[in-house]
């Protein structure tokens, strides 16, 4: 079977956007840290050439960095979905074993590279190689698990980019909406929308008689809706209507205005956009 090209696109950027995320925040951490041990090795008393904390941390958040692809080959196969978390959460766990080993092999030989040169002296790392490696791994768990949270994150972000680009195509070429309600994914007669109301992370719309709990953005469906050709158009910060279906526009005392609807709702309008209900 041929992958889809969109999805491609999507795991290209979400590995991209991951890697940049990562080779901003790592070296911040690791800046704090080094930082940190210099000050606590003033406040003790206690030798420290300046130059070791910055060599230790940085060469650790390099191999970090570098490991962000593997990471992201990983997330993309296994994601977290909830059919198949169980599975996910042993690919990860072995994951995240291959990636400490790999991030304390990295920095070991970094290390040694950068002391010989800078320093003049060997880096010594493994007093106890089961213990060591176990107590680095504990150590990598988190940054492991902050690279797949971002990879999650901006993947879930380009799918939802991607539903709203194919929504606004799909309505240009079939004057539909579409709308994702629960577990289901509805389409409608761009045409039979009478309002729309923000409600949080989703809209309550008016359509065929029904009510209609989508979630989608306010001003992802009036894309939509732009594209359809509809006179939709917003009457206060959290509501729209179909022009074509309000019957009757009346005056308030404080300078607002109700709205009738050909369904027989009432809504109220804000002064502040008055002038566009009216507007030709």
């Amino acid at each position: 079977m041929t992958a889809d090209p969109s999805d491609a696109l999507i795991d290209e950027r979400v590995a991209r956007r991951g890697l940049v995320i990562s080779a901003f925040f790592f070296p911040v951490v690791a800046l704090i840290n080094a930082a940190s041990m210099i000050t606590d090795a003033e406040r003790t008393g206690v030798p420290l050439d300046p130059r070791v904390p910055w060599i230790l941390e940085l060469t650790s958040v390099s191999v970090l960095v570098l490991l962000v692809p593997l990471v992201a080959r990983l997330e993309r196969r296994t994601p977290f979905t909830p059919d198949s978390w169980p599975k996910a959460l042993l690919v990860h766990a072995l994951g995240s074993a291959v990636f400490s080993i790999l991030h304390v092999g990295g920095m070991i030989l970094l290390r040694k590279l950068v002391f010989a040169v800078l320093l003049g002296y060997d880096y010594t790392f493994f007093d106890n190689v089961v213990n060591d490696s176990l107590y680095e791994y504990r150590k990598d768990i988190l940054p492991y698990a902050a690279i797949l949270l971002v990879l999650s994150l901006v993947r879930s972000i380009e799918e939802h980019r991607q539903d709203a680009e194919a929504a606004k195509a799909d309505a240009g070429a079939t004057g539909r909406l579409t709308l994702k309600c629960g577990g289901r994914t509805i389409w409608l007669d761009a045409r039979s929308l009478e309002w729309a109301r923000a409600a949080g992370n989703y809209v309550d719309l008016r359509a065929n008689g029904k009510n209609h709990l989508a979630r989608i953005s306010l001003a992802a469906l009036t894309q939509q809706l732009s594209e359809t050709g509809i006179d939709a158009v917003q009457v206060h910060r959290s509501c729209l209507v179909n022009r074509d279906k309000v019957v009757e526009v009346a005056p308030l005392r404080d300078g607002d205005f109700r709205i009738r609807m050909a369904d027989g709702t009432e809504l109220r309008g804000s002064r502040r956009y008055r002038h566009i209900l009216a507007a030709d």
